[in-house]
């Protein structure tokens, strides 16, 4: 008796193909939807994180009856050098190392209490020291009202919108009237560029 020959089952080149086409249309669909989920976590976190440091800032002036001055520039880590951060010291009330502020200096001037309104974690920093955003973004804006109307107002509580991201918010984005809150962030969102600004607010 001769074996029966036995056929071994496989699949097509042309099946192969099928499958491969198929799971490509499938990773089109999700990996942008996947992206755009992080991105939106991000946008998220990064208001949270804005909330946070306003309210900070909030009780900073509820302790001491004025808002902090930070740095001329109006950004977060403007004027930030290896051992002194005016916007963490201030807000921390400690260097970044954990050593006591130095006497005399604007951080000790302003919060002579030495009091901590805000605890800043390792991931609120880059490898450099310097504070970011969810985005890895350290060009933040911070603006407070410094004449302590209700209104944050161009011209009167600071000279110009500071520019983060190399881009500046326009009046489309920040009305001329001012907004109505005691403290204000933003940052460049992602993926923005002068030629398509677009914004993280802390007010909207």
């Amino acid at each position: 008796m001769t074996p029966r020959s036995s056929r071994v089952a496989g699949f097509t080149l042309l099946e192969l193909l099928s499958v491969l086409a198929i799971l490509g249309i499938l990773a089109a669909l999700i990996f942008p939807s996947v992206g755009g989920a992080r991105r939106s976590a991000n946008k998220a976190k990064t208001r949270v994180q804005f909330t946070q440091w306003a309210a900070a800032i909030e009780s900073f002036r509820g302790e001491y009856g004025y808002y902090p001055a930070f740095d001329a520039s109006n950004l977060v880590n403007g004027g930030a050098t290896a051992s002194d951060h005016l916007f963490h010291d201030i807000l921390a009330g400690r260097k970044r190392d954990g050593a006591a502020l130095t006497v005399g200096s604007a951080a000790a001037l302003q919060n002579r209490k030495s009091i901590s309104f805000y605890s800043f974690s390792d991931a609120d920093f880059t490898p450099a020291n310097l504070i970011r955003d969810a985005f890895d973004n350290t060009t933040i804006a911070v603006l407070v009202d410094k004449d302590l109307d209700g209104i944050i107002r161009p011209g009167t509580d600071f000279t110009a919108l500071p520019s983060v991201g190399g881009i500046v918010p326009t009046s489309a984005d920040f009305p001329a009237a001012g907004v109505r809150v005691g403290v204000i962030f933003y940052a460049p969102a992602q993926g923005a560029t002068v030629a398509n600004p677009e914004f993280i607010f802390s007010w909207k």
